[in-house]
C-alpha cells in the first residue's frame, strides 16, 4: 500500500529523474545530459523494502524556471504550471540541489516559494560521488536550511538514509490517503503522431490539465498515467509522446521517447489511436493500429481536429470512416469517432466507445456456446482436404481459455495443415457470432490424435 506522495523539485539537470527512476528501480524517466528534458509530471511507486509492499508515491516534475530564463521552447511557463501542481497535491516535498553547481539564486527561488506553501521540505544536496564533494556539503547551508541530506543519485549514495528520512516525515504528519490502483482496473494508451491532440483528449477526459498541452510538436516526451473513474469502473490511461517513423527520429532523446510509447501498446488493454482530421490515415497510423492488432489489443481510431475540415455535410463523417475502415482492409470492424477537442465535439462519446470495448474484451462464453458456433462455422463453410496427408481436416471442440484478449482453443486432427484462408474465415465468424464485434479474437489451433478403431 502506498501512502503520501512526495515530488521532487529542482533546477534543469540537478538529477531529479536519475533520483526518480533510483527510488522506483525503473528507467521510466528519461535521463539526459540536456537540461530540461523532463516536461510532465510523472509517478511512480517507490517501497521502503523489495519484498514489503509499503511505500509512497514518487513525483518527478520538470525543472524550475522563470521569466528570465527558460530551458523549454514554449510561448508560456506551462512545465512550471505542471510543477505546481505536483507541489500543491505533495505530503512532502524533495528540494535537489547540484553539488557539482553550487548554490544557485534560482535555488533561494525556489526554496521561497516552497515555504509560502507551507510544505515540508527534505534539502537534498545530489553529485555527492566522493569524499572531496562532501566539503561542498556546507555551502548550502546559507540557504537557512536545519538539516541537508547529502547523496549521490547515480552512484546510489545517500539513499537509505534519505528513504529513512521520507518515511519518518510521513509517519509525523500523520495518516493519509491510500493511494492504490483499484482492482480490476483497464489501461487504456492512448498513442499516434506527434501535435495530433493526444494530451488534449486526455484533458478533456479527466477534466483537468493533467497532461502537459502545447502548440509545439513532441510536446509529450515522458509517458503519463492517470486514473480515471467512468461510471464506476476504473481505468488508467496512458499518454505518450507521438510515435514518428525511424527514418524521422533525428535525436536519441526522441529515440527513447519512441521505445517508451512502444511499451505502454504492449503494457495496455486498449489503444487510442488519435489522428489528425486534416492529414487522414497516414501509413505510419495504419502500422501503429496493425501493431496493436498483432497483440490483439482492442483499437478505437480517434480522428481530432474535425473542426478544421471544411465543408462538411450529414455523410462526411459516414464518408471519413469509410475512407479509414478501407484502407485497414481485413481490420475494418474497429471504431472511428471524429471530435473537436477545441470545441469539445464528441469528446464525451469516447469513454462510452471504450467501456463497450472493455465489456467485449474481458467477456468469457460458455464452452456450449463456442462448440455450437464451431459446428454451424464448419457446416456453412467445409476446410478443404489437406495436400500433405490428404485428410479432411476434423474439428473435435473449442472452448474459450482466456479473456483480455477473448483467446479460443480448437482442436483438430491436423491443426499445421489448416489452411491461413480457413484460418481467417474461422477467426471472423468467431468474431461475430460470439459477439465480440469491435476486438480481436485470438484463435489457437492445437492438434488431437484420433483414436484407433
Amino acid at each position: 500500500m502506498l501512502n503520501g506522495i512526495v515530488t521532487i523539485v529542482g533546477r534543469p539537470n540537478v538529477g531529479k529523474s536519475t533520483l526518480f527512476n533510483r527510488l522506483t528501480r525503473t528507467k521510466k524517466a528519461i535521463t539526459d545530459d540536456e537540461p530540461g528534458v523532463t516536461r510532465d509530471r510523472i509517478y511512480g511507486p517507490v517501497y521502503y523494502e523489495k519484498k514489503v509492499d509499503v511505500g509512497f508515491m514518487i513525483v518527478d516534475t520538470g525543472g524550475f524556471e522563470t521569466e528570465e530564463v527558460r530551458y523549454q521552447p514554449f510561448s508560456q511557463n506551462i512545465v512550471w504550471k505542471q510543477t505546481k501542481f505536483a507541489i500543491e497535491e505533495a505530503d512532502i516535498v524533495l528540494l535537489m540541489l547540484d553539488a557539482k553547481a553550487g548554490v544557485h539564486p534560482h535555488d533561494k527561488e525556489l526554496l521561497v516559494y516552497l515555504k509560502s506553501q507551507n510544505k515540508c521540505v527534505i534539502a537534498i544536496v545530489n553529485k555527492i560521488d566522493g569524499a572531496e564533494q562532501d566539503s561542498a556539503l556546507l555551502e548550502f547551508y546559507e540557504l537557512g536550511l536545519d538539516e541537508i541530506l547529502p547523496l549521490s543519485a547515480a552512484f546510489n549514495r545517500g539513499i537509505e538514509n534519505l528513504l529513512k528520512k521520507i518515511k519518518g516525515s510521513l509517519a509525523l504528519s500523520g495518516p493519509t490517503k491510500p493511494i492504490a490502483l483499484p482492482e480490476g482496473y483497464l489501461s487504456v494508451a492512448i498513442i499516434g503522431r506527434p501535435n495530433a491532440g493526444k494530451s488534449s483528449i486526455l484533458n478533456r477526459l479527466v477534466g483537468e490539465e493533467r497532461s502537459l498541452v502545447s502548440e509545439v510538436p513532441g510536446t509529450t516526451r515522458d509517458i503519463v498515467d492517470t486514473l480515471l473513474k467512468y461510471k464506476r469502473k476504473s481505468y488508467l490511461l496512458i499518454d505518450t509522446s507521438g510515435i514518428r517513423r525511424r527514418s524521422k527520429i533525428l535525436k536519441q532523446l526522441e529515440t527513447f521517447a519512441v521505445i517508451r510509447s512502444m511499451q505502454a501498446i504492449d503494457r495496455s488493454d486498449i489503444i487510442l489511436v488519435v489522428i489528425d482530421a486534416s492529414e487522414g490515415l497516414s501509413d505510419q497510423d495504419s502500422r501503429l493500429v496493425n501493431l496493436a492488432i498483432t497483440d490483439h489489443k482492442p483499437i478505437v481510431v480517434i480522428v481530432n481536429k474535425w473542426d478544421l475540415v471544411p465543408q462538411k455535410s450529414a455523410s462526411s463523417v459516414k464518408d471519413y470512416t469509410k475512407r479509414i475502415h478501407e484502407k485497414l482492409g481485413n481490420i475494418s470492424f474497429i471504431p472511428v469517432i471524429c471530435i473537436s477537442c477545441k470545441e469539445n465535439q464528441r469528446v464525451h462519446k469516447i469513454m462510452d466507445i471504450v467501456e463497450r470495448l472493455a465489456a467485449q474484451y474481458s467477456r468469457r462464453v460458455e464452452t456450449a456456446e463456442v462448440n455450437r458456433i464451431l459446428k454451424q462455422i464448419i457446416q456453412e463453410h467445409t476446410p478443404a482436404i489437406t495436400r500433405q496427408h490428404g485428410k479432411r481436416i476434423k474439428f473435435y471442440y473449442a472452448t474459450q481459455v482466456s479473456a483480455k484478449p477473448p483467446t479460443i482453443a480448437i482442436f483438430c486432427n491436423v491443426a499445421k495443415e489448416l489452411q491461413a484462408s480457413y484460418q481467417k474465415y474461422m477467426n471472423k465468424k468467431f468474431q461475430v457470432l460470439l459477439g465480440f464485434d469491435e476486438v480481436p479474437v485470438k484463435l489457437i489451433f492445437k492438434p488431437k490424435q484420433e483414436k484407433d478403431g
